[in-house]
């Protein structure tokens, strides 16, 4: 996309963090833009904050685990806009737990908003961008974890948005798509992810009493958040994004130390083919 004035955008997870600095660049570019987030009050602020500003602005409150909550979210959009031409699949959370802590109240949380909302995401807007046969462009935010693991179910998350891009840049490419996609791949951004438990379904809490050991997962999150204060601001990862957009770049990342565990990653990956070799070798075995 090169000309963003007067298009339509949808951004999830809005109400703070990098999402609400992506939606504001899309109201500083002149676009009509759907703010939607899960967290209510917050929302419908910032939204009355671009209003005033005099950005075209629509709130949605939304949570992006609900296929019908989306769906609810592109009804508004087009009964508001009639089209939509950017969609950033942007909401996110993260439980602070290691793997072998996590609980499956915490795997269907984060999965839900993580995965299942980006894929809903798609799922629900995709069709939409098609039938407009205009310039249209998806961003979903996958993290630096996707890469180099260390955040638990997290990472799971992560991993399935950056396989569920990947595919769709292939494969959009390969049919000449008008729909184009992009993988924004953040590292430590000073947003409020942190604490995104405020906003855990009841459904999905844990008990608060149990065989979880709370000290050491609060400790954790501490620790997370203390690596967050003072990170990189989400208004420059806003504008690596509008970048991406704009030169129709796939892979977004927003720091070049993630270089060093992308390689570091690799070189694992390639010990397992060393090993292969040797075992091939040991048993006089040849496989192409």
């Amino acid at each position: 996309m090169k000309e963003f004035k007067d298009k339509v955008a949808v951004v999830t997870g809005a109400a703070s963090g990098i999402g609400l600095c992506i939606a504001k660049r899309c109201v500083k570019e002149g676009m009509k833009t759907v703010l939607s987030d899960i967290e209510e009050d917050l929302l419908l602020n910032v939204t009355k904050d671009l209003k005033n500003a005099g950005g075209d602005v629509l709130a949605v409150v939304c949570d992006v685990a609900s296929l019908d909550g989306v769906k609810n979210l592109a009804d508004q959009t087009i009964k508001a806009y009639g089209k939509v031409h950017l969609l950033v699949n942007n909401a996110g959370v993260i439980p602070g737990t290691n793997i072998l802590r996590s609980t499956i109240k915490d795997f269907e949380w984060v999965i839900g908003v993580n995965l299942w909302g980006v894929i809903y995401g798609v799922n629900v807007f995709l069709p939409i961008m098609f039938d407009q046969k205009e310039e249209a462009h998806i961003v979903n935010t996958s993290s630096g974890s996707s890469f180099n693991p260390g955040n638990g179910a997290y990472d799971i998350t992560k991993y399935g948005v950056t396989a569920l891009s990947e595919n769709m840049r292939i494969q959009l490419k390969n049919i000449e798509s008008n729909v184009s996609v992009s993988l924004l791949i953040p590292g430590i951004v000073d947003t409020g992810i942190v604490d995104s438990n405020r906003n855990r379904p009841k459904g999905l809490k844990n008990p608060s009493k149990g065989s979880r050991n709370w000290d050491e997962i609060n400790k954790r999150l501490e620790e997370i958040r203390n690596r967050y204060r003072g990170s990189m601001s989400p208004d420059l990862v806003a504008d690596m994004t509008f970048n991406a957009i704009e030169n129709d770049i796939f892979y977004v990342f927003t720091e070049m130390g993630m270089k060093q565990g992308i390689e570091a990653r690799h070189g694992r990956m390639m010990m397992g083919f060393k090993a292969l070799k040797t075992f091939l070798d040991k048993n006089q075995l040849s496989l192409v």
